[in-house]
């Protein structure tokens, strides 16, 4: 009964604040605990978006129990706002490391996509033109050989990783759209700020939540929030927690993740392939201007390799 009390003053203050994204985790939470018809009557009114009768009715609802009400001491409920705080700000650095790597990944998936066939010739022919030096005059080639056979090698393994096929090309609204979504979903389920006992569950998702995010997938991002706001729903620890010593073991651990992901934000800043993407300002004109070089470079090794060709 002290969670079902509690759970609707949450509600209560949301509805006082208009915070519309922490209220309904809360009605979903109390749709798994045993609740009678009064309190089934306040959250179908929710669930209309009828809430000119709802503040009134969960006052009513609380003062048949008042006794029930157990008061915190105001240590406890500033270690839980802090908590809330720090929850919230570690939120919004993991959003932005993931939107940052999304953003790296979908520049060099295009990049490899347009120009990769033109860098592979190019490499295939540095090799080759390479080789014919060595052999013709070993130790004065050999270094620039073996580096183009390397370079060749590093290409193949780099390409790997990036998604060349990718089935969900997203236009720029598109875009936004799905990283409005990914940052509302990871609200709900991320699990450094989900309470312990679903924190592997809340994992899971994550995981699936992060992998469809990565490959643009905005169909698969929707239906996971969708589930989330009307499946199975989970409770942030500084909701659940009333114990002094846990509620500051968590505060600790918590800052010390926002510090970890603050510097992991610094380093891809620092990131060369994340830097080059903040200078370009139109990627189309980049991308020409660099298939436009490539061109140009292979035209010159192929010219080489005919002029060496004609001397044997």
């Amino acid at each position: 009964m002290k969670e079902i009390l509690k759970r609707l003053e949450i509600i209560k203050s949301c509805i006082a604040i208009e915070d519309e994204e922490s209220l309904y985790p809360q009605v979903h939470r109390l749709y798994s605990l045993k609740i009678d018809e009064k309190v089934e009557k306040i959250l179908k009114l929710i669930e209309e978006t009828n809430f000119q009768e709802v503040i009134s009715l969960i006052d009513q609802y609380l003062g048949q129990f008042s006794s029930l009400v157990v008061h915190e001491d105001k240590e406890i409920q500033g270690l839980k706002l802090e908590l809330k705080v720090l929850e919230k700000e570690l939120l919004t650095l993991s959003c932005k490391i993931e939107e940052y790597h999304n953003k790296i990944n979908d520049f060099n998936s295009r990049y490899h996509k347009e120009v990769g066939v033109l860098i592979e010739e190019i490499l295939i022919l540095r090799e080759e033109y390479f080789e014919f030096l060595y052999k013709k005059d070993g130790k004065k080639y050999e270094y620039q050989y073996f580096e183009a056979k390397k370079d060749f090698e590093n290409f193949h393994e780099e390409i790997k990783k990036f998604k060349l096929d990718d089935p969900y090309e997203l236009t720029k609204l598109e875009k936004t759209e799905l990283k409005r979504l990914y940052r509302k979903a990871s609200r709900l389920c991320h699990p450094d700020i989900i309470e312990e006992a679903k924190k592997e569950k809340a994992e899971e998702i994550f995981k699936e939540l992060n992998s469809a995010y990565q490959q643009n997938n905005l169909k698969k991002v929707s239906r996971i929030l969708n589930n989330l706001l009307n499946g199975e729903s989970f409770s942030c620890e500084s909701d659940t927690l009333f114990d002094k010593n846990i509620l500051k073991n968590k505060i600790e651990l918590a800052r010390e993740k926002i510090k970890l992901a603050k510097t992991e934000i610094e380093i891809i800043k620092k990131d060369e392939t994340f830097r080059l993407i903040n200078k370009i300002e139109n990627l189309d004109e980049y991308i020409y201007e660099m298939k436009e070089e490539l061109k140009e470079e292979k035209e010159n090794l192929v010219a080489k390799m005919r002029q060496y060709s004609t001397t044997i």
